[in-house]
């Protein structure tokens, strides 16, 4: 389907579009992660279900790094082409800009595709999942880790201290308990070991201690009861967990199938969240489509002249379409969702816009192959007066 100058372009993209996107997945990943940890430790979460959410996370950070992945990894591929007088070379056997850019929208064909199933359909669902483990953390309904060393709040008036724990909580040393009653009656468990086991319903576990002693303290008698046992087994109720809402009450929520029929069967008046609902699925139409304006900008921003290559310009580009997002997400897309402006004037001119600029800054590159920057040698020479320009170019063995 390609020749071999295809396939090298291809070759020449793909190594820095991998690498930009395994730093970004990367970057995104660690921070959050971090983040995960303290929230799932402070809900004494069991600790395997961090990386379940950071799974469900992944459409999200895909969706954020594969525009500027491809820009790089095109932007990088054309540089090296430039600064190693490859394109030279391409150019002036008769290929032109243009044509180089057949295998480049081939990639970006495919990349737009998947990037339209992550935000029109994956990242909805995955958010929903998120948000789902989220809440089945804080409500306990994952099951409880024990810290050691620490006092924990296991269920409704239930207090356990654990002094070292082996094995996933299979085995607990220097165990406190002390449960208490609505009515102010007392039962507090010491052992020097334990172990907690899954009870008959999924709101409830056993834990079961080994030598030790119970007192039993109730409001009539103030003298404790004391029971010494060799193994004895407590049951203990978790609080009762809520059933978690329902997908698509949230425009994140909804797939673009779903904020359609919003758009179609609801108004502001009759749907509090219409506007919120609308900026979200016109931004899942435009976060696509700005894919086709990204390997004009970069190969524009990735040719530079070899006698002074520019680090600049790649700086500049980057710029440029991280400046483009955030106006189309922050500004753009709020105003569309408060009901201030319609998505025809406060979205779509911002990626026509952009689709122009780099258009424009193509068709310079395309025109002139040193780069934006280039300036030719009989101009130079011109510049400097050493020589009118209009005698540039003729032989040297001609008399003017």
């Amino acid at each position: 389907m390609f020749g071999k100058l295809d396939r090298y372009i291809l070759r020449s993209i793909l190594n820095p579009l991998a690498m930009a996107l395994c730093i970004a997945a990367m970057l995104l990943t660690l921070e959050r992660m971090l983040r995960l940890f303290d929230f799932v430790l402070d809900k004494n979460g069991p600790v395997d279900v961090v990386w379940q959410m950071l799974a469900y996370l992944l459409p999200h950070y895909l969706g954020l790094a594969l525009p500027l992945g491809l820009f790089i990894g095109i932007l990088m591929a054309f540089r090296g082409l430039s600064l190693s007088s490859e394109l030279d070379a391409i150019t002036a056997s008769g290929v032109s800009m243009r044509r180089l850019l057949i295998p480049v929208y081939a990639l970006t064909l495919l990349l737009m595709i998947i990037d339209f199933i992550l935000v029109a359909y994956l990242q909805p669902y995955a958010q929903y999942r998120y948000r789902e483990l989220r809440f089945e953390v804080s409500s306990g309904a994952l099951g409880i880790t024990v810290p050691a060393g620490e006092f924990v709040q296991v269920a409704d008036g239930v207090t356990l201290f654990v002094g070292s724990t082996q094995g996933e909580n299979s085995r607990l040393n220097d165990i406190f308990l002390e449960r208490r009653s609505p009515s102010g009656d007392r039962s507090v468990f010491t052992a020097r070991e334990g172990s907690l086991y899954a009870g008959n319903t999924e709101e409830s576990f056993t834990l079961r201690l080994f030598d030790g002693r119970q007192m039993q303290i109730t409001g009539e008698n103030d003298l404790p009861g004391v029971l010494t046992f060799d193994k004895l087994d407590v049951p203990l109720e978790l609080p009762s967990v809520g059933v978690f809402r329902e997908r698509g009450g949230e425009k994140k929520e909804a797939t673009i199938g779903e904020l359609l029929q919003v758009i179609r069967s609801e108004t502001p008046e009759t749907f509090e969240e219409y506007n919120a609902f609308r900026a979200s699925f016109h931004w899942r139409l435009i976060h696509p489509l700005t894919f086709l304006a990204l390997p004009m900008l970069a190969v524009a921003m990735g040719v530079v002249d070899k006698r002074r290559p520019s680090v600049l310009q790649p700086v500049i580009g980057i710029a440029l379409v991280i400046v483009y997002h955030e106006i189309l997400e922050e500004w753009g897309e709020v105003q569309v969702a408060t009901g201030a402006m319609s998505p025809w004037v406060a979205m779509w001119p911002i990626y026509f816009l952009f689709f122009a600029l780099g258009a424009v800054l193509f068709r310079a590159t395309s025109e002139q192959p040193g780069g934006l920057h280039a300036v030719s040698l009989e101009q130079r020479i011109a510049q400097l007066g050493q020589i009118p320009l209009s005698l540039i170019g003729r032989s040297k063995h001609q008399t003017p």
